[in-house]
């Protein structure tokens, strides 16, 4: 094998130079009265590694990293006396390529994790000098990721140079590269759908969990696919708010579940509203509203049709967990939001007089409910208490359709038979769409197609009234 230094002299005269000036090796003279007689004295580094990059304003973005409170263990094995390590150190210039790169302007735009990966990404354990580097790969201090070595031509560590080399310190080396070296997982992100969320900061969430679940790869390599990208608040509102006691067997089913095995533009999502996912070929199922599209009735698609080379995003604003929710399901969940609705109707379905008919709701395969809001059932208030059990039964009856009707199901002037057999008319002009009931009082449509796995639910401003 060449010699390493012999390689940097040739191509960085003026480099090694200053790594001359910079030896530890001193001739002096041993005595006055025998000049021919000579001694080489050794002179040890005195800085440590983080003493040397501080010391060298080209390390200024490295040092600033490392000075972060979330970076102090780093800091202080680096700054340790009796530690072992080298680093491959990016100058300042590395650092801003990658940044230009990514579309970001600072570090803090990247999610704390990643950043602290990279760097992790560029200590190895033990010290090894420029004239031990060999051909080949070795682990660095970020689990089960390596770096190849290449001494072909000059030195390469993965695809940067290495620019100075051998910068001793009390506790390792320091051998400086122009670029930023990149996991592999990274790398393989790159350009992918995973690029969407593993360089931001507000999904650092969802990386995290295909991380830890071993599918980020798998994702960023996979040919054909259409993501649901969950934002960190999205997971907070499906109530994920930590991944502590959560292993790959327990996220795997949910993350495939954003997950179908076909791109899948807005354009193309399917007319009945369900999609199978990759997560046990279990369904999702889409309502479509007028100014936007709901999975499992309570996730918005927040923004659609990021291409990337392997696939689409589709941002969402609540993680989807399986199974898919039905329509009683999704109207508790509504209930128990930050602004809930349909708490008056919730606690009919779930008080125990009226449990035959929400379990019949619930083993209903298809079925469509038109949902009351609560100021419909304030508007009622007074006359509710001087119902009957069996009336108020047939009340809630009367909401509910033994198929499944989607807004583009309707027509106006359409004559409509609820459960309690009694029927309800269809109104559809310029105001928009109206129910009729058998009283002759109208209740507007306020929002269609909330779509769960048994049905679909209609948002109504009045309670439908039948023949009592």
């Amino acid at each position: 094998m060449k010699n390493i230094k012999q390689k940097l002299t040739q191509k960085f005269p003026f480099l090694f130079l200053v790594m001359v000036l910079s030896s530890t090796l001193l001739f002096v003279s041993c005595n006055d009265d025998d000049n021919d007689d000579m001694i080489i004295e050794i002179i040890q580094p005195t800085e440590t590694i983080v003493g040397i990059a501080a010391s060298n304003p080209d390390f200024s973005t490295l040092v600033s990293i490392l000075s972060m409170p979330e970076f102090s263990d780093l800091f202080a094995a680096a700054n340790n006396p009796d530690a072992e390590l080298t680093v491959f150190a990016p100058n300042n210039t590395a650092f801003s390529n990658l940044l230009t790169a990514l579309g970001k302007s600072s570090l803090s735009e990247l999610p704390i994790d990643l950043v602290r990966e990279i760097i992790e990404y560029h200590i190895l354990g033990q010290k090894v000098l420029s004239t031990q580097l060999t051909n080949g790969t070795v682990y660095t201090l970020l689990p089960y990721e390596t770096i190849s070595i290449d001494l072909a031509s000059g030195v390469k560590i993965n695809t940067a140079n290495v620019i100075a080399a051998d910068l001793e310190a009390t506790n390792g080396v320091i051998h400086v590269v122009d670029t930023v070296l990149l996991p592999s997982f990274v790398t393989n992100a790159l350009g992918s759908i995973s690029e969407v969320f593993l360089f931001e900061n507000e999904y650092s969430i969802l990386s995290a969990a295909l991380k830890k679940a071993n599918l980020l790869n798998t994702v960023s390599t996979t040919q054909g696919l259409t993501l649901f990208a969950p934002s960190n608040d999205a997971f907070v509102a499906a109530g994920i708010t930590s991944l502590d006691g959560l292993d790959a067997a327990a996220l795997s089913p949910i993350l495939l579940y954003h997950v179908l095995g076909a791109k899948v533009l807005s354009s193309e999502l399917p007319a009945d509203g369900v999609a199978t996912t990759l997560s046990d070929n279990q369904n999702i199922y889409l309502g479509y509203l007028t100014n936007s599209v709901l999975i499992n009735g309570l996730t918005q698609i927040t923004e659609v049709d990021i291409e990337k080379n392997n696939g689409v995003v589709h941002k969402i604003n609540r993680t989807l967990v399986p199974p898919a929710p039905n329509v009683i399901d999704i109207a508790v969940a509504l209930s128990q939001a930050e602004n809930p609705e349909f708490t008056v109707l919730v606690s009919l379905l779930t008080s125990p007089a009226y449990s035959g008919i929400t379990q019949a709701i619930i083993d209903s395969d298809n079925i469509t409910v038109f949902a009351p809001t609560d100021a419909a059932f304030a508007e009622i208030s007074s006359v509710i208490p001087t119902l009957t059990e069996a009336q108020i039964s047939d009340i809630l009856l009367y909401h509910a359709v033994g198929a499944r009707v989607f807004s583009t199901d309707l027509s106006d002037g359409q004559v409509v038979e609820m459960l309690n057999t009694q029927d309800i008319t269809v109104n559809i002009g310029s105001g928009g769409v109206s129910l009729t009931d058998s009283t002759s009082d109208v209740a507007n449509v306020l929002e269609v197609n909330i779509q769960g796995s048994n049905g679909v639910i209609h948002v109504i401003d009045k309670v439908l009234l039948p023949t009592l």
